[in-house]
């Protein structure tokens, strides 16, 4: 059967011949004729959809190549182009948007074309996006087409998994901090974060017992010794706002810089793309802030699509190469099917801080020496009678410090006293009972470690 047609790939009218598959498709393979040496030759060309972050690796490894940035023994790229729009198709320069330390660049444009060799034999990619709009918006779809262009180029599906493969495997975005928010199964904005705003973050500044402290060393270790494990661990860290959680992820993320792609999620998320995109950077570590309002119970509100999609990627038959770091106000707004044994390897109860932790927290805190010399066994011990969490210590030592450079005069006693009354009833006041504050995880007082 012979379908004559326009080609979406280049605009050019071209015969296409024993194939009917759309471009919207995922995936198809057809024959071309294509001008060599003053006759008409067929050749086969292979069109795949893929997904948004491997279009963004592919271009990025195809200009890295093209440069010298990166070698690969199999493929030889000889020219490098980008177009300026389907509206405006002229051949330009391509549009590079950052270079990192290693000299990988991140590509900007649409539409970039390339000519390799692959194995000696020569092919024509092509790498584009396409806006298809359907009844409920707008959705980019990402392609990338591969055409034999001499008698050996007859491997086009083995071109783009191979380059996808080691695209991945060289990303600009391989063991760096990421701030991720998924679109749709197809596309995720991805955006590099500092280790700047994580240098800070030691594991002797968190005050809790030595037996989570050892934990953690642990998960830093499974993630150093990933080659040799082969596997990765998945936290759980449940207690109430300021018992440290948020800062037990930090200091992971500090801790495992380098070591893996640390992937920071945010928004609404798609289970199904997050992991599938954190495996291609494996060793990688999702790390999932209050996962309850993206999960929730069966119970009470939830969202079932977004829970049997997260239950579907702790349960693959993929060996499980993701670390996990998930943290909740609240466990018992999880559903339980996400708690057991086996889909999370150990969930780890904060709690309240004890009195013999809140010097420690004012010590690290603290940079003036009269609000330090101020907190004396009274204030500790009112401040353990009212069970306040570390965040309420840290925000009472910032006020304290405001107050002594607003008015160095002023009785900063009496003023720890005032508004350690205040803020406790603006925080506490309307909130659950002491007892249902003390949850989680019960510090030992016989535990040196805190």
């Amino acid at each position: 059967m012979k379908i004559k047609s326009e080609s979406n790939i280049t605009g050019i009218e071209s015969e296409i011949m024993d194939g009917t598959a759309t471009y919207g498709e995922y995936e198809l393979s057809f024959e071309k004729r294509v001008p060599t040496n003053n006759k008409n030759v067929v050749f086969p060309l292979y069109q795949k959809r893929i997904l948004g972050f491997e279009y963004d690796f592919l271009k990025g490894y195809y200009y890295a190549l093209y440069t010298g940035v990166l070698k690969d023994d199999l493929i030889t790229i000889q020219n490098f182009n980008a177009l300026a729009s389907l509206a405006n198709p002229i051949v330009i320069a391509p549009h590079i948007s950052r270079v990192d330390e290693n000299g990988l660049a991140v590509i900007e444009n649409d539409f970039v074309f390339v000519n390799l060799k692959y194995k000696n034999a020569a092919y024509q990619v092509t790498i584009v996006s396409k806006a298809e709009v359907l009844e409920y918006g707008v959705f980019i779809r990402y392609f990338v087409s591969v055409l034999g262009i001499e008698s050996d180029a007859v491997k086009n599906n083995e071109v783009v998994g191979y380059s996808v493969s080691e695209a991945i495997r060289n990303s600009y975005y391989k063991n760096k901090i990421l701030s991720v928010k998924a679109k749709d199964e197809h596309y995720m904005d991805i955006e590099e974060k500092s280790i700047k705003e994580y240098c800070s973050e030691k594991l002797k500044n968190i005050f809790i017992p030595t037996k989570i402290k050892e934990e953690l060393e642990r998960f830093h270790l499974c993630v150093n010794e990933f080659d040799n494990i082969g596997f990765g661990l998945r936290y759980l860290l449940c207690g109430e706002p300021g018992t440290g959680k948020t800062k037990t992820v930090r200091t992971l993320i500090n801790m495992c810089y380098k070591k893996a792609t640390i992937i920071i999620v945010n928004g609404k998320i798609n289970f199904k793309a997050l992991f599938s995109f954190a495996k291609l950077l494996e060793p990688a570590i999702i790390c999932i802030d209050d996962i309850d309002l993206k999960l929730g119970s069966r119970q009470r509100d939830f969202s079932p699509d977004e829970l049997g999609s997260f239950l579907q990627q702790l349960d693959g038959f993929d060996k499980n190469s993701v670390f996990l770091l998930a943290t909740s106000n609240d466990k018992a707004m999880i559903d339980m099917a996400a708690q057991r044994p086996g889909r999370f390897d150990l969930l780890i109860d904060y709690s309240k801080l004890e009195k013999k932790n809140y010097m420690d927290i004012i010590s690290a805190n603290c940079k003036t020496k009269e609000v330090l010399e101020s907190f004396d066994n009274t204030i500790l011990n009112d401040l353990k009678d009212k069970k306040v969490s570390g965040a309420f210590i840290v925000n009472l030592i910032k006020q304290l410090e405001i107050k002594i450079k607003l008015n160095n005069e002023s009785d900063i006693k009496k003023y720890i006293y005032d508004f350690i009354d205040l803020s406790f009833k603006g925080f506490y006041k309307n909130n659950e009972s002491e007892e249902d504050r003390g949850f989680g995880f019960r510090v030992d007082e016989k535990d040196d470690g805190v």
